[in-house]
């Protein structure tokens, strides 16, 4: 009896390391799909936004149809440089 208790011990062992391997793979795959469907979502959540929003969009347009859009684009790089500058600050100040 104790000699097929080990046997058991050992396959369960090799199951276990056989498990982790094939987790890894599977994590690793995963993170290799990850990022196509992130980009993927994101210009959904852009497409519907557009769609129900149908004054914003021809607002946007009549700016760049109107020469604006050096501004807009000048303006928004400043805006994203100034929420990269907050960013750290906003969640430490949310942590403390």
């Amino acid at each position: 009896m104790n000699r097929r208790l080990e046997e058991i011990i050992g396959r369960k062992q090799i199951l276990i390391a056989e498990c982790a391997r094939q987790r890894d793979e599977v994590a690793a795959v995963f993170r290799q799909i990850r990022a196509p469907f992130a980009l993927g979502g994101l210009v959904l959540i852009i497409a519907r936004a557009l769609k129900s929003h149908p004054v914003a969009v021809a607002g946007i347009s009549s700016l760049l149809a109107g020469g604006y859009a050096g501004k807009l684009f000048k303006m928004a790089g400043k805006g994203l440089a100034l929420w990269r500058l907050i960013r750290p600050i906003w969640s430490w100040w949310k942590r403390h």
